[in-house]
């Protein structure tokens, strides 16, 4: 029977909360079940007491851990100094300056220009209008279409929604915005060309080569794609995936939009995950690990190029009332300050390459498909057989309920299980997951 703090818990989440992915009779029968109080570190705790190890990182965000007293620190110095100005017309804020030139030395060359914004999905509106605004600058009032793949997933606004290739969250919501063409993704363990790598003349790469001749080079603006997909599951391409994609882009002239919302700032290894390939991008999308999702911010870094195309007469009519916030700006500053010093994208490289290490351990069960991952980002499939490679939604389901009893939060994610620890994760650490995670895989088809 549930405590009277636990059922007065319930009762108001399901009063007065609407949360999303979640059927509406349940939420307003039985509300939220998981209800967090506090953080620190690795380490997450409920309104009753239970402590978890966040295996997620939050929505794989809080890259640099829990309880971060500098950033709330940063905050309240911020508001007390500067809460807000606008940030158009002539206007912004030093903070902004600030944290601006400081991300131009931690992002790939040639980005070191930024719009702020909010979230990811306001980033990815705002680099489609940047797009668009530049091909209109150009002459080719025509280049206006975005090519995105399956699979992917670049927010819930009606524009990002309409690149997001994932149908669930397009269900009762149509219909999408047009102009918005989706083509098959690089997902070797599960491919939609039904080929083996590498014996597939990389198909997922020539279908966006293929897309565009069929819609037609003069209409198409940019192609986004995350560099390894987040939301279905931690699906990495193959190497040479990347580096035709960009050839693609440049050769036929459509601008190159990376979304860097879920592997940016560490998460992979590398400070974005496009550098394990040496991808350029036009416009490259940034938030979550970006300021630890302590306050929201977001940004699209753009090339020097896209800048140039963009100069001219006329103004870019495009604003958000809270981007380039003084107080995020400067609580950014402070989270990029602690990367830095604590080299958390060094750690998240050898302590991840430490946790698929582990995880292959679990591919001696014979319902266990492919491992994969970079740095503190992975996955692994739950199949019926290694032959038929068909996910197996009920025991993935259960193996979330046995890890989230024994102390350990992750998530199925597309057909898989994906585990992403913030980037202060130790080898220690890794290895109490694994004592979680080992023995509920173990007992899944006992």
């Amino acid at each position: 029977m549930m405590s009277g703090a636990k059922r007065n818990w319930a009762q108001m989440s399901s009063k007065h909360l609407l949360e999303g992915t979640m059927p509406l009779d349940a939420l307003a029968e039985n509300g939220c079940d998981m209800i967090m109080d506090e953080g620190h570190g690795i380490v997450l705790k409920d309104v009753y007491g239970k402590k978890y190890i966040d295996g997620l990182s939050g929505a794989v965000c809080v890259n640099a851990g829990y309880g971060r007293e500098e950033l709330a620190e940063a905050a309240k110095a911020q508001m007390i100094k500067l809460s807000y100005t606008t940030s158009w017309s002539g206007f912004t804020n030093s903070a902004a300056v600030e944290y601006a030139s400081k991300l131009a030395e931690f992002t790939p060359d040639g980005l070191d220009r930024f719009f702020f914004a909010n979230s990811g999905s306001e980033a990815n509106e705002s680099a489609f209008k940047i797009a668009r605004f530049y091909w209109i600058n150009q002459g080719k009032e025509s280049k206006t279409k975005i090519i995105s793949r399956e699979h992917s997933y670049h927010g819930l606004g009606f524009a990002p929604m309409s690149s997001t290739g994932m149908e669930k969250f397009h269900e009762r919501i149509g219909p999408l915005v047009p102009g918005f063409i989706r083509i098959p993704t690089t997902y070797c363990y599960r491919c939609p060309f039904g080929k083996d790598y590498p014996d597939c003349n990389l198909e997922c790469a020539e279908a966006l080569s293929e897309t565009i001749d069929r819609e037609g080079e003069d209409t198409v603006a940019a192609f986004i794609a995350e560099p390894i997909h987040g939301t279905a599951g931690t699906i990495v391409p193959p190497p040479e995936y990347w580096p035709r994609v960009q050839q693609i882009c440049n050769q036929r002239n459509i601008l190159l939009i990376v979304d860097e919302v879920m592997t940016g700032f560490g998460r992979t290894g590398k400070n974005f995950a496009c550098e394990h390939w040496g991808t350029k991008p036009d416009l490259m999308i940034m938030s979550k690990g970006m300021i630890n999702s302590a306050l929201p911010i977001s940004a699209v870094a753009i090339s020097n190029r896209v800048f140039d195309g963009m100069r001219g007469p006329y103004s870019f009519n495009h604003l958000y009332t809270c981007g380039s916030h003084p107080v995020c700006c400067a609580v950014a500053s402070k989270n990029l300050e602690i990367l830095l010093r604590e080299k958390l994208v060094e750690n998240s490289a050898k302590v991840g390459s430490y946790m698929i290490k582990r995880l292959k351990e679990l591919e001696q069960y014979p319902y266990i498909g492919e491992v994969r991952g970079m740095g503190l980002f992975s996955a692994f499939e739950i199949v019926e057989s290694k032959e038929t490679r068909a996910f197996d939604k009920n025991a993935a389901k259960k193996l979330v309920a046995d890890v989230r009893e024994g102390g350990l939060i992750v998530r199925f994610a597309g057909s898989a299980i994906q585990l992403a620890p913030p980037l202060i994760t130790t080898e220690a650490d890794i290895d109490r997951i694994m004592d979680i995670i080992k023995p509920a895989v173990a007992g899944l088809k006992s």
